[in-house]
């Protein structure tokens, strides 16, 4: 290969890299911002909050809402 190729695919490597990186980021960050909210998620639930409104205030689905209220009938 020639240096220009080698260039070329070394240009075309960087945007990857860098969307790679920001997707690990942000998926880092997106668990740690579950593993805090689901514990919000719990005391609401244990006051007898209605599941919509706790969807609502924690950004948690309501599949995910309803598994953490079946958790903690069943403990």
């Amino acid at each position: 290969m020639s240096p220009v190729c080698d260039e070329a695919e070394q240009v075309i490597k960087l945007p990857n890299s860098y969307f790679d990186r920001g997707y690990r980021k942000g998926k880092k960050e997106g668990r740690e911002e579950l593993l805090q909210t689901i514990p919000t998620a719990i005391k609401m639930l244990q006051e007898g909050m209605d599941l919509q409104f706790i969807v609502e205030k924690t950004g948690l689905s309501r599949p995910e809402v309803e598994k953490i209220k079946q958790q903690l009938e069943h403990s």
